[in-house]
């Protein structure tokens, strides 16, 4: 049998490619659906806690790069506690 060399998929895989569109159609000419993108501006003066940066990369089940992917994260508020 010959091996592929194919990544394991995550347990949650959405196909697109359409996620920036959804996330950001005032970026994409897209109006009318949001006053203002969402995530636009995420830390301000007034955000609290820790500042962090998370950075990689989003590889296909064939090992490709995927350019249009989004990662979903939790993190606890300024205070160390989940709503």
């Amino acid at each position: 049998m010959q091996q592929l060399g194919y990544l394991k998929e995550t347990p949650s895989q959405t196909a697109g490619p359409y996620v920036h569109i959804g996330l950001t159609p005032n970026f994409c000419d897209i109006s009318g659906v949001y006053d203002t993108d969402l995530g636009i501006e995420m830390v301000n003066g007034k955000t609290l806690g820790e500042r962090i940066t998370v950075t990689g990369r989003i590889f296909d089940g064939a090992g490709a790069l995927v350019r249009d992917a989004v990662i979903e994260i939790w993190q606890a508020d300024s205070a160390g506690l989940y709503n």
